[in-house]
């Protein structure tokens, strides 16, 4: 064996003794679960989806949309109603996710794009900064408070939807 083949042999052999002595819980331990939810929430089509995804006896919601604050399940609702009542092929994806969690409080930090046609049949776009913060209800991960922001331009304090990385 030459020398070049032996030094790739010898990485190999460690990055499968690393992999294997990876924590046999990490694809299914509290991060990946949090990602699991995120990703299925980014994904629902109905108010009635997106509320699966929150703790329904305490979420509050900081919307980029008036009013301040949609506290409560009847106020979350009312607001994710609004917006898949008035958009139709709601699609997102994310640009960037990070999760962390000690086991018992999860933050997922992320950048979501979202495409959508409007009641009147406009293809819309925006990308959006969401900050989730996720607690254990019944042994599942919830959303129990999400703040959802677009950057504003200074000079005319009107939001910048498609604001880039």
């Amino acid at each position: 064996m030459n020398k070049s083949g032996w030094i790739l042999g010898t990485f190999g052999a460690i990055a499968i003794a690393a992999a294997a002595a990876l924590p046999a819980n990490a694809a299914s331990g509290p991060k990946a679960k949090i990602i699991a939810l995120e990703h299925k929430c980014i994904q629902a089509q109905t108010a009635e989806q997106s509320m699966a995804c929150v703790d329904k006896n305490d979420v509050t919601f900081y919307d980029f949309m008036p009013p301040l604050k949609y506290a409560g399940k009847e106020a979350v609702k009312k607001d994710l109603a609004n917006f898949f009542d008035n958009a139709k092929n709601v699609k997102g994806e994310f640009m960037e996710l990070d999760v962390v969690t000690d086991g018992k409080l999860g933050v997922a930090n992320s950048i979501q794009h979202f495409t959508w046609t409007g009641k009147d049949g406009k293809p819309m776009a925006g990308n959006f900064r969401v900050t989730d913060c996720l607690h254990k209800v019944g042994g599942k991960w919830k959303i129990f408070h999400s703040h959802i922001s677009v950057p504003v331009d200074p000079a005319t304090g009107k939001a910048v939807m498609d604001a880039k990385m």
